[in-house]
């Protein structure tokens, strides 16, 4: 309860709005009960009447009334659903926000399905409870006392019997709510297997279909679908036995109606008036309860999504702005690490040791190694997107006191993976720039990372709609895709995460030209397999097992025994074998 407690705060940042919607409930109940009281009495009025003059008084007094009612009513849906929808707004923004904020090991330990499961469907289920759910509660709390009072007034016996269809419903409404807590949350969580597991498969459609294993995949959806139909089909009885009780109470009021009223009116101590106003204050009295059964019934669900969501805003960011960052006017480039060492959060053994040396402003620095040696680690700590025992720093300035707008920023980077979005090509390099780029600035990019054939050839030119993760372009394409949006953001520093690998040699060199004309006086780091796209480098690092082996430049490190020189050797012979 405490969850949807700090969620209902929310509502809070409304109040004129919430009070003016609250205000509107009672006012809405009072004049629905005036209507009734009106109708009863002009029935009553009917047989004792010796003329009809007072029907046009009745007339527009009723209509007044009810345009009263009609007016009130709607302004409080209006109001306080539509505030219920301004957090729901709010809400999913914050969880947004939050998502894009959390680092990288966040997001590598939860399934997407499930985070989406938790911005969409959980935040309606808060929606719901704590908008058109209040509303309905505070409608009931108004009309049920009003009615009940009225009754009362009535006829005190006939009132008390009708009370006890109340206390059965309310009786298996508290019998139900386990049931109904426990199914919510099962179902809840299997449609986030359900999310996740359709996200991973069209994700990874490639693979399936190269594999043959459509089939495979249709086996592992249906068996997660199937639990979340158990689960639904539980839910659903257990609404139903909810549902049944609420409008089975609501039957049996009008067993004590009859009975009781019929027999005071056969002993003319009650009216015709009054009868029909018990009639239809029992209505005025169940259609809130039955408001108040289906939020019983939203509440299980309600309470487990406002759950879901607060651990997920309340989930620990350890990469954040410090309490007083330093901003940088003008970035150099100049990175320094000291006895740097890394471990993935779970793992073993760590993924880097003791990590020293310096990049200068405008340096090439090339990062190689074997498979597993470190290299993306030690570039995703440039961008801090880990934090990492030792000291890193950016023109003299730890990299946990910086900004991290400052931060990221300063620098183009390309990851390994080359993720591209589904948009036009123009809007994927836009997005590492300030502004829509010109098609002379496209041009210019194109030229830069060697694509002004490829993009040449494009249907639509710049404007081609490239599909989701770019799978409509080659993986030498949205590599030097991905590169030319790193260079449209002009950044000083430029990181290079193995960006060339899906790229041929004859492509690599022009494009390693290219790319050290474009960073004349900018700092490029750059990861890399094969050694030619480091070979021009100012330095190069080689890693092995998490460690610094050897630090020189081309001719240095093949002029020394290593891992290089033995590597540089067999990569040569290869391309010669290959161009026979």
């Amino acid at each position: 309860m405490k969850h949807l407690a700090r969620q209902f705060r929310r509502f809070l940042r409304y109040k004129r709005t919430l009070a003016l919607g609250l205000l509107c409930i009672p006012i809405g109940a009072a004049a629905d009960l005036w209507l009734t009281i009106l109708v009863g009495d002009a029935l009553d009025q009917l047989k004792t009447a010796e003329n009809a003059d007072f029907l046009a008084r009745l007339f527009f007094l009723t209509f007044g009334v009810a345009l009263v009612r009609g007016t009130f009513r709607f302004y409080q849906r209006w109001w306080v659903v539509g505030v219920s929808r301004y957090v729901e707004n709010d809400l999913k923004q914050d969880l947004f926000d939050k998502l894009l904020a959390l680092p990288l090991s966040f997001h590598h330990k939860n399934r997407s399905g499930d985070l989406v499961s938790r911005i969409t469907s959980d935040v309606e289920n808060i929606r719901m409870f704590l908008g058109p759910g209040l509303m309905y509660t505070l409608g009931a709390c108004c009309m049920l006392p009003l009615s009940i009072g009225t009754m009362l007034v009535l006829n005190a016996p006939l009132a008390a019997a009708v009370v006890v269809p109340l206390v059965i419903m309310g009786l298996g409404m508290w019998l139900l709510s386990p049931r109904l807590q426990k199914h919510s949350l099962a179902v809840q969580e299997t449609q986030a297997d359900l999310s996740a597991r359709a996200q991973e498969t069209f994700a990874g459609v490639r693979i399936v279909k190269g594999y043959a294993r459509e089939d495979e995949q249709a086996a592992k959806f249906d068996a997660v679908s199937r639990a979340n139909f158990r689960h639904q089909v539980e839910l659903g009885r257990a609404r139903g036995l909810s549902s049944a009780i609420t409008w089975g109470s609501k039957d049996f009021t009008y067993l004590p109606i009859l009975f009781i009223g019929g027999w005071s009116m056969i002993d003319r101590d009650f009216q015709a008036g009054d009868l029909f106003k018990f009639v239809d204050l029992t209505f005025k009295v169940f259609w809130p309860i039955i408001a108040v059964g289906w939020l019983a019934g939203v509440f299980p669900r309600a309470q487990v999504s406002a759950q879901r969501v607060q651990e997920l805003l309340d989930a620990p960011n350890p990469i954040a702005d410090p309490p007083e960052p330093v901003r940088l006017d003008a970035v150099r480039g100049h990175f320094r690490l000291v006895d740097v060492s890394f471990t993935y959060p779970g793992a073993p053994a760590p993924a880097l040791s003791r990590i020293t040396f310096e990049v200068r402003p405008g340096e090439v620095v090339g990062i190689v190694g074997a498979t597993g040696s470190g290299k993306s680690s030690l570039l995703n700590l440039f961008a801090r997107l880990y934090d990492a025992q030792g000291r890193i720093e950016l023109d003299g300035v730890p990299l946990a006191k910086l900004e991290l707008a400052t931060l990221r920023n300063a620098l183009g980077y390309v990851p390994q993976d080359s993720f591209l979005f589904s948009a036009t090509w123009r809007e994927n390099l836009s997005f590492g720039s300030d502004h829509e780029l010109s098609d002379a600035e496209l041009a210019e990019l194109s030229k830069l990372v060697c694509m002004t054939d490829e993009v040449t050839r494009f249907p639509r030119g710049y404007d081609q709609t490239i599909g989701e993760r770019g799978v409509t372009l080659s993986g030498g394409q949205r590599q030097r895709s991905c590169i030319a949006r790193a260079l449209a953001k002009d950044p000083p520093v430029l990181i290079l995460d193995d960006a060339l690998s899906a790229v041929d040699t004859e492509t690599e060199t022009a494009l390693v030209r290219h790319l050290k004309h474009a960073g004349h006086g900018r700092t490029v780091i750059l990861s890399a397999h094969r050694l030619s796209t480091v070979r021009h480098a100012d330095r190069i690092v080689v890693l092995d097992g998490g460690r610094i082996e050897a630090i020189g430049t081309h001719d240095e490190l093949v002029a020394r025994d290593g891992w290089y020189r033995t590597t540089w050797a067999r990569q040569q012979a290869q391309e010669e074998l290959a161009e026979l």
